[in-house]
């Protein structure tokens, strides 16, 4: 997955961010995050028909709301007509995934159900994409504290004018200044950083965090 985004990342280098940490052991000193269907969809107006992606496996996750939302979208085209539906085979491939990611990346808007846990990995690759994850409301919801991240209640919350004013209200915070929204929960250095803040070897010595081995001890 990070080799596809990365080859993505690739072709918009204009688009860089500045490290978290200054200078971090776990990331370079400029950070790709590109914004261009952020400018095609304020550009258009909003008005593209590509707005909603379902594009996972219906049988994945063990409350069945994968398979509700497959069923009822995916299969009621009529009302549905915004969305596009790309079944997923098992496994991953990751000759293609770059392709996929292409293939993807024409739909601002990504639903992405829990899969066989709460949190899923479709989320992640959307936000680095630049799209914009839809996720149910659950234990986790604070993850996605200042992220782009559209948080419902109810699969029928998912209707044309509600996600077409969502977009664009998002599509405007993600280019507004000083920054609305906060990428740092997208980096490596973010994740290890609060890791060794609370574990029992932090330690503020950046030296000592980058060669320390990761162990791990059992809490009784």
């Amino acid at each position: 997955m990070a080799e596809s985004i990365r080859g993505i990342h690739q072709q918009y280098r204009n688009y860089t961010l500045p490290s978290v940490f200054n200078k971090s052991m776990d990331e370079p000193l400029y950070y790709v995050q590109p914004f261009d269907i952020t400018q095609s969809v304020l550009n258009s107006h909003n008005q593209s028909d590509k707005l909603l992606l379902l594009n996972f496996h219906p049988d994945t996750d063990p409350d069945g709301l994968r398979r509700k939302l497959w069923k009822n979208i995916c299969g009621n085209k009529n009302k549905y007509s915004f969305a596009t539906c790309f079944d997923k085979s098992s496994g991953v491939d990751p000759s293609i995934l770059q392709t996929i990611y292409r293939r993807n990346r024409q739909y601002p808007l990504w639903l992405s159900p829990r899969g066989n846990g709460i949190d899923c990995h479709r989320t992640w690759e959307a936000l680095y994409l630049d799209a914009i994850p839809i996720v149910w409301h659950s234990t986790i919801d604070s993850l996605y504290t200042d992220l782009p991240v559209i948080i419902i209640h109810d699969w029928n919350e998912i209707n044309k004018q509600f996600l077409r004013n969502k977009l664009y209200e998002i599509a405007l915070k993600k280019l507004q200044q000083p920054p609305v929204y906060h990428y740092e929960k997208l980096r490596h250095a973010f994740w290890r950083d609060m890791i060794l803040k609370k574990s029992r070897h932090s330690s503020t010595n950046t030296h000592i965090h980058k060669n320390r081995c990761w162990r791990a001890k059992t809490i009784q």
